[in-house]
């Protein structure tokens, strides 16, 4: 079996990167196995019952992170490949996790970090989690009063996160914009399963710009708050939303 995990920050395609991969039936994933959103097996919210379905699966109790990984590896032992979607901040020892050399780490990030911080804003203002692509149907105004400690927020999460994706030895990386193109190629990627991996229906990246109704003034704002950033550096906050 070919062990991998898609890690990513979020709003950057890695749920229709799962679902093409997910159409494979020699890729095995979590949902296939049990109830499991986007395929995130340690998702926080949802661990202790992914926990208790994999370990009467597995026939032996599952207390830890690194148990339920390692009871979903033996589950599915006889499939051809077998992965799941995470995030770093799910892990409290990031650094031994993507250091496991059994695990083919595929990163996913997206270079527009403006509408990424746009695109957590609208989810948490409309709920709205998932999407599949086209046009975002929300819109949103930011307020320098009211949105300032969000969108710091969220910035310090993506850009603490992509370093932390940029520091993966060994890995598959791969950035949204790349993804969402209709000429997508990634050698590693193909190499890797086997087969060409291209999304089912690849659409341009959903740019801020289209949503927000006051954009120069939001991207103006992340712009310079990650150049504060940048000079202070990230620090270690989390999103309070994830």
């Amino acid at each position: 079996m070919r062990k991998f995990c898609v890690l990513t920050v979020g709003r950057a395609g890695s749920t229709a990167l799962m679902n093409c991969l997910d159409r494979y039936p020699d890729v095995a994933m979590p949902g296939k196995n049990i109830e499991c959103v986007d395929q995130e097996l340690v998702h926080p919210m949802r661990i202790q019952a992914h926990a208790a379905a994999y370990a009467r699966l597995c026939g032996r109790t599952v207390t830890t992170p690194e148990q339920l990984i390692d009871c979903f590896f033996e589950v599915n032992g006889n499939a051809a490949f077998a992965g799941f979607k995470t995030m770093p901040n799910r892990h409290r020892d990031l650094e031994r996790f993507v250091a496991r050399p059994d695990i083919t780490f595929i990163t996913l990030s997206r270079r527009d970090v403006a509408s990424t911080v746009a695109s957590f804003l609208v989810a948490m203002a409309t709920d709205s989690w998932r999407r599949d692509g086209g046009p975002q149907t929300a819109r949103w105004t930011f307020d320098a009063q009211r949105d300032v400690a969000a969108v710091r927020s969220n910035l310090r999460y993506v850009v603490k996160g992509d370093a932390q994706l940029r520091a993966v030895p060994n890995a598959i990386a791969l950035d949204y914009e790349d993804l969402c193109d209709p000429g997508f190629s990634n050698r590693a990627l193909d190499v890797f399963f086997g087969r060409p991996i291209r999304l089912d229906d690849p659409r341009p990246p959903t740019s801020g710009a289209t949503y927000v109704a006051n954009w120069p003034e939001f991207r103006a704002f992340v712009e310079a708050a990650q150049r504060e950033m940048a000079e202070r550096g990230p620090g270690g906050e989390r999103p309070s939303i994830l």
